[in-house]
């Protein structure tokens, strides 16, 4: 019985997704660092926007989706993945600021990009694709 609990907890936890979630996320994500390349103000507004339809598309499809109002979410299987991506912007950011090498944003861009696309091919592997 305990089994099956935890396993319906993970169903509504971790649905099957569709490749292309992923795929639009990974280009949120290496856009959030592209934009680091535009003039401060146009950097902000990109940013900004850039997180947002990324925000909405994981409620959307992930955190609020049909049947189910709000999962909660392990910070404990999300901290790897998030420290990450995050890691990766924090290292651009210092590389961009003390050397003035701008062009670690598009390296950055990459990595992270990648980073999303692996981690949505384990998580489809692992809990299914929704087609």
């Amino acid at each position: 019985m305990l089994q099956q609990l935890g396993a319906d907890e993970n169903a509504v936890r971790y649905p099957p997704l569709p490749t292309w979630f992923f795929v639009l996320q990974a280009a949120a994500v290496a856009g959030l660092l592209l934009a680091q390349l535009l003039a401060p103000s146009d950097a902000h507004k990109a940013t900004l926007g850039v997180a947002v339809a990324s925000v909405v598309l994981g409620s959307r499809y992930w955190l609020n989706r049909d049947g189910v109002s709000w999962v909660s979410v392990k910070l404990t299987d999300m901290a790897p993945f998030l420290a990450t991506v995050l890691g990766t912007f924090v290292l651009c950011r210092v590389v961009a600021e003390t050397t003035g090498a701008q062009w670690v944003w598009i390296l950055g861009a990459a990595v992270a990009g990648a980073v999303v696309l692996r981690t949505g091919h384990r998580y489809r592997r692992e809990f299914g694709d929704d087609v």
